[in-house]
């Protein structure tokens, strides 16, 4: 075996030293708390791949990552638990120098949603990327936090959150970018985007940036869209009935974000449950 899972509280996933696992390590999770660390040892490369489907009326989970020097690690986190559950989230992850993480989270299930991560680039060069896809419906609440914090010098890495809000759903999105002291050299960069299916959604897309050394680059950006009732018109005239328009806004919003997942299986995976959320038949 290339990696070594070691089931406990916390389960602890270990990819050794110069291993590279080519096949994704997927673990579905259905209890109702989980608790993970995993690390990637010096020159190791994997893909860890969570599904949270747990049908508990709550359901928190944590991970805690640990990236050494020149590891490359992809951690996805498909958060479908029940449209009634209550849903707490908490993410960190430490990258050596050389190292790479790229959290990939996918927020569709739960009534309330409370999503927290935290990663933290210690040695030079480490890289810190964040895709996160979000979508909320009915009265359903999502509240997400992402930080990138550089504490070494020519850090680098993008946070990237993407989501739709419709119906009476409410998301709050906080992102953040930290450099300190010692992060010379960094280039980062944080984006935010929300789409509104309608206007009784509420959204707040808050950037924010915290620089305590100069002779970096970073920049960040917040954009809330909005779909009208002209624009639906416009598929209308065209023979597009409003719900397959609507449907081609979710699908055409959220479709770049997810290419990024590089794993044609669990790509599919993703479109399939944001299919399901829509209420497409498959």
């Amino acid at each position: 075996m290339n990696f070594i899972l070691i089931p406990g509280s916390p389960s602890t996933l270990v990819v050794p030293k110069g291993m590279s696992v080519l096949e994704p390590i997927e673990l579905r999770i259905t209890d109702a708390a989980s608790h993970f660390v995993i690390t990637a040892e010096e020159g190791a490369n994997a893909t860890v791949a969570f599904f949270l489907e747990s049908v508990a009326s709550t359901l928190e989970h944590r991970v805690e990552v640990i990236v050494k020097e020149n590891a490359k690690l992809m951690i996805l986190t498909v958060q479908d638990a029940t449209r009634e559950s209550a849903v707490t989230i908490k993410q960190e992850s430490k990258i050596s120098a050389g190292g790479e993480i790229r959290w990939q989270n996918v927020s569709i299930g739960g009534k309330t949603v409370e999503h927290d991560l935290r990663s933290e680039a210690i040695g030079q060069g480490a890289l810190s990327q964040v895709d996160w896809v979000f979508y909320t419906k009915d009265h359903e609440r999502q509240q997400l936090s992402a930080r990138n914090v550089f504490s070494a010098k020519d850090g680098g890495g993008e946070i990237t959150l993407k989501g739709v809000a419709e119906e009476y759903a409410a998301a709050k999105c906080n992102g953040m970018i930290e450099i300190g002291l010692k992060g010379g050299g960094t280039d980062t960069y944080l984006t935010e985007e929300v789409l509104m299916l309608d206007p009784t959604a509420k959204v707040d897309a808050i950037p924010g940036l915290e620089i305590k050394t100069n002779d970096v680059k970073a920049s960040h950006s917040a954009t809330v869209a909005r779909v009208t009732p002209e624009d639906l018109f416009y598929f209308a005239a065209r023979g597009i009935a409003p719900r397959d328009a609507r449907h081609m806004y979710v699908r055409g919003f959220l479709g770049d974000l997810v290419a990024k997942i590089e794993q044609e299986p669990l790509r599919e995976a993703v479109l399939e449950r944001i299919e399901q959320k829509y209420g497409v038949a498959l």
